[in-house]
């Protein structure tokens, strides 16, 4: 592994497990047995590091949104997978939901980031809905304004379900995921057709 993914991984590790306060430079690079004027070689300071993050974890949900859309058919099983692999890459990337508005306060760049990528998102969505519609799963009856509601409550809960999580139940790793993707799931629930409903473990 490169200097400079190790850097990274480092800082997630630390950063996930002490916060983006209390981590600098010199602590990533004492934790790699590193100088800092090495670790300043890669990145110039820590805003730069959690940048990168951002762009590794957006980077990655669009490749779970991707797959999706090339699907040719998208049923009931395939939604409750994109929905535990989204939670899974949120918790690996779990430092910067808990943290995000004070993040998007001191880098402004991934404020407006996260914007556009909303806006980009709701598209998204829009089409995932769509094939659920076709496959029978979600209801044709549903108002737009519904759908969009539905998208805003999905941005809501995949945002800040760590938080709440670390203020309640602090569950870790596939306990915590297996918990909030059942919520998901009951979140999904109402919009749901009579037969997509009976498939459902409630």
């Amino acid at each position: 592994m490169s200097t400079k993914l190790q850097i990274l991984k480092t800082a997630l590790e630390l950063y996930n497990s002490q916060g983006v306060n209390t981590v600098t430079s010199r602590h990533i690079a004492a934790k790699m047995g590193i100088s800092a004027g090495n670790l300043h070689y890669h990145f110039k300071h820590t805003d730069e590091i959690i940048t990168t993050l951002y762009d590794q974890l957006a980077a990655s949900f669009d490749g779970l949104v991707s797959d999706v859309e090339k699907r040719d058919t998208f049923e009931l099983d395939a939604l409750g997978k994109f929905t535990i692999r989204s939670l899974e890459l949120a918790y690996k990337y779990r430092f910067i939901f808990l943290h995000f508005v004070e993040i998007c306060l001191r880098i402004p760049s991934i404020r407006k980031d996260y914007y556009k990528l909303t806006q980009r998102r709701e598209k998204e969505f829009l089409f995932i809905f769509e094939q659920l519609q076709r496959n029978g799963i979600l209801r044709t009856d549903l108002p737009q304004s519904v759908l969009q509601a539905l998208i805003t409550q999905i941005f809501i809960a995949g945002d800040f379900w760590l938080s709440n999580n670390e203020l309640t139940l602090r569950l870790r790793g596939s306990k915590a995921i297996r918990h909030y993707s059942n919520i998901f799931a009951m979140m999904f629930y109402p919009y749901l057709t009579e037969a997509a409903q009976g498939q459902m473990i409630i």
